[in-house]
């Protein structure tokens, strides 16, 4: 763009100077010319008045040193006295090997040369002519210096208005150029803190001053909507908690985990993978409660949960499903082997006596373990199978785990 404002500039200028240089010219060419005419004419009348005598008494010789004097007069070519029955009395030429003149023509202005005729007049009376030429190549030489020194001084002139011109257009540009970048940052980064650099008070800065007074009621705008899907995140966030998060402990609850189960289960069928399901109810729970009261239950639910959490893998999904039954879903093709594992470390966590207030209790947990796609290959007969498994620990003595078993199920 600064470049197209240049050129424009330059070629503009370079019109104007043409132009200028042309008319200053063609003015001193018509102006010259009169001034030569004029000049020639009154030399003419001069030398008629002083060669009169020598024109009256036919004196060939002083004629011709009247006309001599005319020599200092460098653009007359010839001059001639020629009497009234046309005959020449004496001829003055600048170069004697020039061209034969034709001093009998008529008065006339050509391009190259001018004729000048004025009558003798002695007493009153025409005695004869006096015939002047002059060259306009001494003219048209000068003005040919003038217009080589116009044309020079023209094109230092343009030189320096091409130089100042750029700077002008550099400094016009700049800011819409800056404006155009800014514009683009905005629009790739969506960062409506930026602002323009005001450089003035004409156009270009009254612009910049609109583009910073739209950018201030962007960044306005952006941060009311900004902070209003902030507080529908944090209502959303809430509404998820509500839905899917144990008041009490702080876990998944059971909405949540029957939605995780199936997309687990998904996702075995879809990959060929497995997945484990852990019934986990606390022994002697109800115990606590009826005798200590719900509050210190509560609380025991949530040193549970607390273990719980040191116990099993950020990976594993623990919840809360309601009382004092907890679940556990592991994923990422875990092993029967696998799976009683985390149950036996479950058990142990579990074992270790709580401190509620003060005081010490002691509980345990019965934990079942059912496998997809061993036990079963949809979430209610995985469910149901950790579930009996899970009684059959809690027949075996409590404080236990107990892997779903078919057989065991049938006796």
């Amino acid at each position: 763009m600064r470049d197209k404002v240049t050129h424009t500039g330059f070629k503009l200028t370079a019109a104007a100077m043409t132009v200028l240089l042309v008319m200053l010219l063609v003015y001193q060419l018509v102006v010259q010319r009169r001034s030569l005419v004029e000049d020639i004419t009154a030399h003419a009348m001069v030398v008629g008045r002083n060669g009169s005598a020598a024109m009256m008494f036919a004196n060939a010789d002083e004629a011709y040193e009247t006309l001599a004097s005319l020599q200092h007069v460098p653009d007359i070519n010839w001059a001639a006295f020629v009497l009234n029955d046309g005959r020449q009395l004496a001829i003055y030429r600048r170069d004697p090997a020039g061209e034969v003149v034709n001093y009998y023509g008529v008065e006339e202005i050509g391009l190259y040369s001018l004729l000048v005729r004025r009558p003798v007049e002695l007493h009153g009376q025409v005695i004869g002519n006096v015939a002047v030429n002059a060259s306009f190549t001494s003219l048209y030489r000068g003005l040919a210096v003038q217009a080589l020194f116009g044309g020079l001084a023209a094109a230092v002139a343009l030189f320096l208005s091409f130089i100042l011109s750029r700077r002008m257009a550099s400094s016009i540009v700049r800011p819409l150029q800056n404006l155009v970048k800014l514009t683009e940052r905005v629009r790739t980064y969506q960062d409506f803190s930026l602002r323009a650099t005001v450089y003035g008070s004409d156009e270009t800065g009254r612009l910049a001053r609109s583009f910073n007074d739209m950018m201030d009621q962007l960044e306005s705008h952006d941060a009311r909507i900004s902070a209003e899907l902030q507080q529908r995140r944090l209502a959303q966030q809430q509404l998820n908690e509500l839905a899917y998060q144990d008041p009490v402990t702080g876990l998944y609850n059971r909405h949540y985990f029957k939605e995780k189960l199936e997309t687990a289960v998904a996702e075995v069928t879809r990959y060929a993978t497995s997945c484990a399901v852990l019934f986990i109810d606390l022994d002697d729970f109800k115990i606590v409660n009826d005798t200590l009261g719900h509050e210190t239950g509560d609380s025991l639910l949530i040193l549970v949960a607390e273990r719980l959490r040191e116990t099993l893998r950020s990976t594993d999904v623990v919840c809360r499903i309601g009382g004092d039954e907890f679940a556990v879903i592991l994923e990422n093709g875990v092993s029967a082997d696998q799976a009683g594992q985390v149950a036996s470390n479950i058990v142990a966590a579990l074992s270790s006596p709580f401190y509620v207030d003060g005081r010490r209790i002691g509980v345990g947990a019965s934990l079942g373990i059912s496998l997809c796609p061993d036990h079963a290959t949809d979430t209610a007969s995985l469910l149901r199978k950790a579930d009996i498994a899970m009684y059959q620990a809690k027949g075996s003595g409590k404080n236990n785990y107990h892997l779903y078993d078919h057989d065991s199920e049938n006796a």
